[in-house]
């Protein structure tokens, strides 16, 4: 993805990366000067560039967060070990780590800032795969929030009203509860319009209706569609009504020639308004103020709600999640997800007091649409219905205590507990993944022997599918290594997990272990021959980045 920047083009660049969820770096060139900034998942977590005064060292140093010899001894650190400057605030205790977020965020936003006071340029979006991302990253930036002062840097309504498209279609809200509870900061003319967006009003009615200076109108509607709270529904658009015939006029009579439509404005060129634009300024960061008993009062039950949220996640069904019983109707489901999704919105994490649940808000955000996704389709419900009614131990009539307890038959118990390994592979094959969890996770401790080892192997793959629980899925290969150290298949897995955290020797002695247990196994093979050999690792990178490496370490490696 690649082009031209003009007045107008970045807001709409951005939106298309943050309503996909693209994950890669997006960079911007103007003459000899280069900026980028790279996204997750359509979220914005760092940037760079290559103007000496804006990077990230200097932009510590001008904000106040570091001093110049900070920056000076912290430099020689970072050209004799070859570490990235973050890396080494850390180590030296320089910055710890919510400061450290603080930096990269104002950094950040300095760079976009002044992409956004282009009217010319290029731009390119190089795509990645999300795993390669650092995961452990919070960033006190909303990119909703820099969608919308992008759109306020427009000066040229006609550059707003041919971005705006046909406004004859219809608008309505979001379906995506990300986009739709995300938290931004909208004007009150933004919040009128939004309130105005209710899936029957075109564009065009909606600025009929509102009695305010179009321009600012269709600003804010340009702002909300570029954010993704709003959006132009699937609809045909709506014909208007036909004139009748003026007084005075038989009905019979020919009505006069309607004149043609008038074009749409071209797109505004690239060379600047007349008008002089001050220099762009970013705000200093905002004071620490000592919190109040009340908010400090409110914050701790809100944590402990998440906290909550979080830890029932294994163990509820979609009903349970939900809050829901049984009976409910399609429509009580929806009013369930969509009250909840906007209460564990992960935008809620840009809370200073909250940032560091961000992990545990999204597992419980992703667990939320799950279940939605099952239960308000009839078919896929009435399918989940079933298993649950099949996994649900059934009460027993009521019998005559017996003299002697009756014995549990452990054969019986193995092979029921087969049969259900067998059909979480099948939910596997199928993307359910919630389910197949629950079934393993009650039938792994009755399995026998290898039966067993493929239980948790599929378990393990189950739990890597969520970010969140890498930890879970390692702790279960880790105990199928160590009950039958010659499987190959969970030294392969644990492999890759140590693969995808930068844990090189470890992944290799995984992989060699997986081709010398079962040398066929080709997977293992290519990965292992993939990684070249390297001088050992340090004690610190082995111990997962302990003392300022690991993930964060990632963020700031060398080019």
């Amino acid at each position: 993805m690649k082009g031209n920047l003009s007045e107008g083009v970045l807001p709409g660049l951005l939106r298309e990366l943050y309503v996909g969820r693209k994950t890669g770096a997006l960079h911007f060139s103007l003459g000899a000067e280069r900026r980028s900034v790279s996204m997750r998942r359509g979220n914005l977590v760092n940037g760079d560039t290559n103007v000496k005064e804006d990077r990230m060292g200097e932009t510590l140093v001008r904000q106040g967060l570091i001093t110049q010899a900070d920056l000076k001894r912290a430099t020689g650190f970072v050209l004799r070990d070859g570490k990235r400057l973050g890396v080494v605030l850390l180590d030296l205790g320089i910055l710890d780590k919510d400061r450290l977020e603080d930096g990269l965020a104002i950094h950040l936003r300095e760079n976009l800032m002044k992409v956004i006071s282009w009217n010319e340029g290029s731009y390119a979006f190089d795509e990645e795969p999300e795993g390669d991302e650092p995961t452990d990253v919070t960033l006190k930036l909303s990119t909703g929030e820099m969608i919308l002062e992008a759109v306020r840097r427009v000066q040229d309504p006609d550059v707003i009203r041919y971005a705006l498209g046909d406004i004859d279609r219809i608008l309505g809200h979001s379906n995506d509860p990300l986009l739709r509870f995300q938290k931004i900061t909208l004007t009150p003319a933004d919040g009128y319009v939004l309130s105005r967006v209710d899936g029957t009003l075109s564009a065009r009615e909606i600025l009929q209706l509102i009695p305010q200076p179009p321009e600012e109108t269709q600003r804010s509607l340009f702002g909300l569609l570029c954010t993704g709270v709003i959006e132009y529904l699937a609809l045909p658009p709506k014909k208007p009504a036909r004139p009748g015939p003026p007084a005075g006029r038989p009905a019979s009579a020919a009505p006069p020639k309607a004149a043609s439509p008038p074009k749409p404005p071209p797109p505004a060129p690239s060379a600047p308004s007349a008008a002089p634009r001050k220099p762009l300024e970013p705000p200093p960061p905002p004071p620490r103020t000592p919190l109040s008993e009340d908010v400090r009062k409110a914050a701790e039950a809100r944590r402990l709600e998440i906290e909550e949220a979080f830890t029932g996640l294994k163990t509820r069904n979609h009903f349970e999640v939900l809050g829901l019983p049984r009976a409910s109707s399609e429509a009580q489901v929806k009013e369930a997800y969509f009250r909840l999704a906007k209460r564990f919105h992960p935008d809620t994490h840009h809370d200073p007091l909250l940032t560091d649940l961000r992990d545990k808000l999204e597992a419980v955000f992703i667990r939320l649409g799950e279940a939605y996704e099952v239960l308000r389709n009839p078919r896929s419900r009435a399918s989940y219905e079933s298993d649950l009614a099949a996994r649900m131990p059934r009460t027993p009539k009521p019998q005559p205590e017996p003299e002697t307890p009756a014995e549990v038959d452990p054969e019986t118990e193995a092979r029921l507990a087969e049969d259900s390994i067998k059909k979480a592979e099948k939910l596997i094959q199928q993307e359910k993944f919630w389910d197949a969890i629950q079934l393993l996770e009650n039938a792994i401790p009755a399995a026998q022997s290898r039966i067993k080892q493929k239980g948790r192997v599929l378990l393990a793959r189950a739990y890597l599918r969520n970010p969140n629980w890498v930890k879970q899925a390692e702790q279960v290969l880790l105990a199928a290594t160590q009950e039958d150290a010659k499987y190959a298949e969970p030294f392969f897995l644990l492999g890759t997990i140590y693969k995808a955290s930068g844990l090189r020797s470890r992944a290799i002695s995984m992989f060699r272990k997986a081709v010398e247990l079962k040398p066929e196994h080709e997977e293992a093979a290519a990965e292992l021959q993939g990684l070249a050999p390297e001088p050992p690792p340090t004690e610190e990178a082995e111990n997962g980045g302990q003392g300022g490496g690991g993930l964060l370490k990632k963020l700031f490696r060398r080019d």
